[in-house]
């Protein structure tokens, strides 16, 4: 035992020195990263004021022009489904699905598959790809921009 009453071996000062380096926060003094409690608070004021700025319309101006828009109603949108696509674009869809679910029973049903099967799965399957190829657009419109659009 050392003059501390502690037994001294060589983990327990290896411990005890890191708490030696660790810098107390009366003693950092003038820190340039450390900002005062008034900075900060003035901080957080200017953040929770919104930013906006007052419009040119007067208040009276902006009532008028709301009450005016308030009887505006949209036009009905155009139907979209599988009920208003082309009907080869349906029938392409629907061979290349089918082949792949008459594909699918063949193989869990039928052992060993039968080649005229195959041979009609494969078919209907190439034909409805071959179709959806040809519905691809050939054009981009000029409307189109960049590619991306919602």
């Amino acid at each position: 035992m050392d003059d501390e009453g502690s037994a001294s071996n060589s983990g327990e000062e290896g411990r005890d020195d890191w708490r030696q380096d660790v810098p107390d926060p009366e003693r950092i003094g003038n820190d340039r990263s450390r900002i005062s409690d008034e900075e900060w608070d003035d901080l957080i004021q200017q953040i929770s004021e919104p930013a906006a700025t007052m419009g040119d319309m007067p208040v009276e101006d902006v009532r008028e022009a709301l009450a005016d828009t308030e009887h505006w109603h949209p036009e009905p949108a155009e139907p979209i489904g599988w009920r208003t696509a082309s009907p080869t674009l349906v029938l392409s869809w629907a061979a290349a699905l089918s082949a792949v679910v008459l594909l699918l029973i063949g193989v869990v049903f039928f052992r060993p598959l039968p080649g005229w099967y195959l041979l009609i799965g494969l078919a209907v399957g190439v034909g409805g790809a071959v179709g959806l190829f040809f519905h691809l657009p050939s054009h981009r419109s000029v409307d189109d921009g960049d590619g991306s659009s919602v």
